[in-house]
């Protein structure tokens, strides 16, 4: 037998695990309250396009930050932590959580630019 036979014979056939990620894909959509229509829709340019938003309960939101930063790993796992704890002890969305905590960012801002000022 040569080796592009038995190198044919050995490849697995992944059509049945594509089908079943597909089907979580879509389920997992569904739970996020995103619709088939929507995600077959033609993505735009970040360049051209605005900004995605949604507004709920009269609060405007955006769903893509304008920004980029990057951010120490501990402390990013640290914040998906304490949201994910504020979410299941208060059952507020996580978005609400997420907003207040970056509410209390900005006010401790001034003890944090202190303590990040180098000493002379």
């Amino acid at each position: 037998m040569s080796a592009a036979r038995r190198r044919a014979a050995s490849t697995p056939d992944m059509g049945g695990l594509t089908d079943d990620w597909g089907k979580l894909a879509a389920i997992r959509k569904g739970e996020h309250g995103q619709d088939q229509e929507e995600t077959k829709a033609p993505k735009k340019s970040p360049r051209t396009a605005e900004p995605e938003s949604a507004v709920t309960a009269g609060t405007s939101m955006t769903r893509r930050s304008r920004r980029s930063w990057y951010a120490d790993a501990q402390a990013a796992e640290e914040l998906a932590r304490v949201v994910d704890d504020i979410h299941h002890a208060t059952r507020v969305p996580k978005h609400e959580v997420v907003s207040e905590l970056f509410r209390a960012a900005v006010a401790a801002a001034p003890r944090v630019q202190k303590k990040l000022t180098p000493k002379e």
